[in-house]
């Protein structure tokens, strides 16, 4: 299971990045993003939940976290299995850690 796909974050991307007058998101830089140390949190729920905890451990600890999915640009299946995801997988495992919940 895949929480976002490539295709629509990189055309929601890309329109931001040319508001902003930056170069257009590329697969490579988005592969990149979506890596171990990337911003963007792309994967299955126990690599999402990896890369939440590595990144709280960087930050010295979070104690908050929005999810942030473009509804216009993913099928509603795709956006209701990401939130399913969300919420039956990824926040459970959250809270069980302390440092990050």
């Amino acid at each position: 299971m895949r929480l976002l796909n490539s295709p629509p974050s990189t055309r929601t991307s890309t329109g931001v990045n040319r508001e902003r007058g930056w170069p257009p998101m590329t697969r490579a830089s988005f592969d990149a993003q979506r890596g171990r140390s990337g911003a963007l949190l792309v994967g299955s729920s126990e690599e999402v939940v990896d890369k939440i905890i590595r990144n709280s451990e960087t930050l010295g600890g979070i104690s908050r976290l929005s999810f942030m999915m473009n509804a216009a640009s993913l099928p509603q299946v795709n956006m209701m299995r990401a939130i399913d995801a969300i919420g039956a997988q990824v926040a459970p495992a959250l809270h069980q850690i302390d440092s990050v919940a």
